[in-house]
């Protein structure tokens, strides 16, 4: 269910990962995960990261 304020716009997890799997709306959902960590990260301080371990934490590379 999605839920709309002048503010705001929630998304429950279920339609959530629904959209995730769904080809077309996929790459929408990583942008969004994108600039959510992105926001997240400037309000951190010291808590820098490498590229690969950005990378390893979003699932985009595989390290063993």
């Amino acid at each position: 269910m999605i839920k709309k304020s002048k503010t705001a716009v929630r998304i429950s997890r279920d339609d959530w990962e629904k959209m995730r799997k769904n080809p077309a709306f996929s790459e929408t959902v990583e942008i969004l995960e994108d600039i959510s960590d992105l926001k997240s990260a400037k309000n951190k301080k010291g808590k820098d990261l490498t590229l690969e371990q950005y990378l390893k934490k979003r699932g985009l590379r595989d390290h063993n």
